[in-house]
């Protein structure tokens, strides 16, 4: 079995996604891709002991920083009875419009009170963007994000990850992508995005030695983008 703080790896499409997951799904399936080979071959999609990855409370208490290893487990099962129903967006340009992919993260799950672990399967579906990697892919390792306490920050880390190998960068993004990559509340107006999503998560990289600052691009009076510089630690 592979160890906690080897990379999670993944397609830059999956990165740039609309994942749909609360935080506790996502130290989850984040933790399940760093123990996939990135490199398997793609004759590997249909087989399930390929797909089917076991998580100990172990792993996720370090991702989550949680002192009780009960309190981990009692999450894990918990993300685990919902994760069977989410689904992941992708939306991809082509000659005349635009196509968008629904994707189940998983198909199954197992799990056991007081086993200590957790066992999840992905679909055939998403396994082209998360094997047979060469070019085009987002990677980190995982023990970077433990102890992230906000999905909004996690994914920002994924997107500015997926567009710069280097330590530093810069990218503008439509406000409406951001919106729907962040999985943004309906609700949300463009001061609850600024207020609630970007500078809570700038205050969070900031403690983690990030040096990172956003401004807003108008046209007139509304906003179209965000741009992001960037420097990691």
């Amino acid at each position: 079995m592979k160890k906690l703080n080897e990379t999670v790896v993944m397609k830059n499409a999956l990165a740039r996604a609309q994942h749909a997951l609360k935080l506790t799904e996502k130290r989850i399936i984040a933790t399940a891709m760093a123990k996939i080979n990135s490199t398997a071959s793609k004759l590997d999609y249909k087989n399930e002991t390929a797909r089917t990855i076991k998580i100990n409370a172990n792993d996720y208490q370090k991702t989550a920083k949680l002192k009780n290893r009960k309190d981990a487990y009692r999450d894990m099962m918990n993300a685990a009875r919902d994760l069977i129903n989410k689904q992941l967006t992708i939306k991809r340009q082509t000659i005349t419009s635009t196509e968008t992919i629904k994707i189940n993260w998983i198909e199954a799950t197992r799990y056991e009170a007081g086993s200590g672990e957790i066992e999840i399967r992905f679909t055939q579906s998403i396994m082209p963007y998360l094997i047979a990697i060469k070019d085009r892919f987002t990677e980190y390792e995982l023990k970077e994000m433990a102890g992230i306490q906000s999905i909004y920050t996690w994914r920002i880390i994924e997107y500015l990850t997926s567009w710069s190998t280097e330590k530093t960068g810069q990218r503008k993004i439509p406000i409406n992508e951001f919106c729907e990559m962040m999985d943004t509340p309906n609700s949300y107006k463009t001061a609850d995005i600024t207020q609630k999503i970007i500078e809570p998560a700038i205050k969070e990289l900031e403690k983690r030695k990030w040096t990172i600052k956003y401004e807003k691009e108008k046209s007139g009076r509304k906003i179209t983008h965000i741009i992001f510089s960037w420097r990691k630690p």
